[in-house]
């Protein structure tokens, strides 16, 4: 007697390949769509821990904003003002290293040119 076997129905294997191929792509594209919005939190995590760096530097800029020591800095760094008597000197070579002024009293000049008179 020989047994008959049944054929797989090619239509129903179709399906399941169309199924499988169909389920790898979404699955695909759903772990892409995972990974780009990690990278936006990740991201996002990094702003937020620097503004919260920036405000807690602003908010002890704001405690330190009455002492005597805050108001002499922004007069001289955002105002240019400077204190009697003071000469600004501007060493052209370091200028352009670090593009900072240096500020010497003129009573520090005066005393060296004494010093040296005296020699």
């Amino acid at each position: 007697m020989k047994v008959k076997r049944k054929k797989f129905p090619v239509a129903l294997a179709l399906i399941i390949l169309f199924s499988v191929v169909y389920g790898s792509v979404k699955i695909g594209k759903s772990i892409s769509i995972r990974n780009q919005k990690l990278e936006i939190i990740s991201g996002n995590k990094k702003e937020i821990s620097n503004l919260k760096l920036e405000i807690d530097n602003l908010n002890s800029e704001l405690e330190n904003s009455s002492s005597a020591d805050f108001v002499e800095k922004v007069a001289r760094e955002e105002l240019g003002m400077v204190k009697p008597r003071e000469v600004i000197y501007v060493d052209k070579d370091k200028e352009k290293a670090s593009n900072k002024d240096k500020f010497v009293s003129e009573e520090k000049v005066s005393n060296n040119k004494n010093k040296d008179l005296n020699k």
